[in-house]
């Protein structure tokens, strides 16, 4: 597990940035590091390939360290990768968000550099807007119903589409848990969210959401969220439990809705260029470690979702009896808001419901 230092990034970022490489400040900070184990990291698959044949892949994720997810990447994906192709393959996986947010990395991946990130549907809409209905409110209504959307030939046709804008999904089974509301104030009706100041993650698909359940939104990246509920610049969030427990909501929210307005599944996204310059066998141990290593992340944190709990209940959070089905009326508008009522449709007829 490799950690950059605040030292290093920043000197990282100015040399970049002198050099007129990647696209923004999250491609800068990817640059010019050495890892903990002394080896050498390369910024694009050009210079990788020069280098023996040897091949570097920095991942990103928000989530902390005590994260299943983060924990499945280094256990399950970094090992297996290593493993399998010998050394050739090396992964490099960093926690709340070092490389920078997800939006940032995702620009460094268009333009050839060795980074993965773990993100959403609704970030990828930005690039082919389709995708962002499957992240839309009470889509699904479990993480099996969740997990069924990702095999209809409506997700693969636009799996397909971002892959041709330069991107490789190598897998999208990463189950971080169900979305619910995190508040200062007790929120049992849409009717209570009316005024309060939600984070959003500022994809169209989360704040149109936050918006129809009847709250204000204000964008951040969740690095920042905690500091804003502890200085009253928001009153709530909106998130699943591991990550509530890993950034530590409960001392800065004090109720717990459990609004399940979605079932977040998430995906490893890399550069497809620098994928495509992979050997073929590497290649496929890529997609299937990725794959490995989502089924262990899922499992996970479904095990685990009841001793979350406790650890929010225990810290003082107060959960309340909030009426589901209204959130759930309250968000079919969502659908017509983001022209998704045709492809919504399309799903609904593949899945038979």
């Amino acid at each position: 597990m490799k950690r950059l230092t605040a030292t290093i990034l920043a000197a990282a970022m100015a040399a970049s940035s002198l050099m007129g490489c990647g696209s923004g400040t999250a491609a800068s900070s990817t640059a010019g590091t050495t890892a903990d184990n002394g080896k050498k990291e390369e910024s694009t698959a050009a210079s990788q390939a020069s280098a023996g044949g040897t091949y570097t892949l920095k991942v990103n994720t928000a989530l902390t360290e005590n994260d299943p997810l983060y924990i499945a990447l280094t256990d399950v994906f970094e090992k297996t990768v290593e493993e399998k192709t010998n050394g050739d393959v090396q992964v490099e996986v960093y926690s709340g968000s070092q490389l920078g947010n997800d939006e940032d990395v995702l620009e460094q991946a268009l333009v050839g550099d060795a980074v993965g990130v773990i993100t959403d549907p609704g970030r990828l809409s930005n690039y082919v807007y389709n995708i962002g209905v499957l992240q839309a409110p009470y889509i699904a209504d479990s993480y099996e119903d969740a997990l069924k959307l990702f095999e209809t030939d409506t997700y693969k046709g636009v799996a397909k589409e971002v892959e041709d804008n330069g991107f490789k999904i190598l897998s999208f089974n990463y189950f971080q848990g169900e979305r619910e509301l995190f508040t200062k104030n007790p929120v049992k009706t849409p009717e209570d969210l009316k005024g309060q100041r939600i984070r959003s993650s500022g994809s169209q698909v989360v704040t149109s959401t936050l918006e129809a359940m009847g709250a204000n939104t204000s964008v951040m990246a969740w690095s920042e969220a905690y500091q804003a509920l502890q200085q009253q610049v928001i009153e709530g969030v909106e998130v699943h439990l591991s990550a509530a427990v890993g950034s530590s909501m409960q001392e800065v929210t004090k109720y717990l809705a459990f609004t399940g307005h979605q079932q977040l599944l998430t995906g490893l996204v890399i550069s497809g260029s620098w994928f495509d310059k992979l050997p073929d066998e590497y290649k496929t141990i890529l997609e299937d470690a990725s794959f490995e290593a989502g089924k262990s992340a899922s499992e996970q944190v479904i095990a685990r979702n009841d001793e979350y709990l406790k650890t929010l209940q225990d810290g003082g959070i107060e959960v309340v009896d909030c009426d589901k089905e209204a959130f759930k009326k309250a968000c079919e508008k969502v659908y017509d808001e983001l022209k998704y009522t045709e492809i919504k449709a399309q799903l609904d007829a593949e899945l038979a419901k």
